[in-house]
């Protein structure tokens, strides 16, 4: 699997969806981490985190787009990788859904209230966010995944 001209730009955009695809799995992990150390307390987001979340969500989606449009598939053809690479998509989008379950489990009472859902409709505004971007990271390495599995190098 060598990167011929022609494939180095499908390298290069799944380089960088892979980079913001992992900077939300481990944003995901920290906030998850803080979920379960203080189950039944509202914590507060710093500045700092929201906005490298935000930037991370753009940047993947922004790569994403791109490479949907304007960069076609490579012809790589490697079944084993091909495997591995469908095990990773699914795993990536299971950490996301896990976060969701916990956050949705641990929140969804406050909904009710008219004070915890104007504090929570941003939050889950940026969960929904994330958990697209991850769903996108998932049909990235599908498409890839078949690719590497086609049927045209069997036997």
């Amino acid at each position: 699997m060598k990167a011929s001209p022609s494939t180095r730009p499908y390298v290069i955009c799944l380089a960088i969806q892979s980079a913001f695809a992992l900077t939300i799995l481990v944003a995901i992990q920290h906030v998850f981490r803080t979920l379960i150390d203080s189950i039944g307390v509202l914590h507060a987001a710093s500045a700092s985190e929201t906005a490298v979340l935000a930037i991370s969500i753009c940047a993947f989606q922004a790569a994403y787009w791109y490479r949907f449009n304007k960069v076609e598939m490579p012809g790589w053809h490697n079944i084993l990788v091909g495997h591995v690479v469908g095990f990773a998509s699914r795993l990536t989008f299971i950490f996301g859904g896990a976060l969701f379950s916990l956050f949705f489990l641990r929140h969804a009472p406050q909904l009710s209230s008219s004070e915890g859902a104007a504090i929570l409709v941003p939050r889950i505004a940026m969960l929904l966010a994330s958990l697209f971007c991850l769903y996108s990271y998932t049909l990235e390495l599908d498409r890839l995944a078949n690719a590497l599995q086609s049927a045209s190098d069997r036997p």
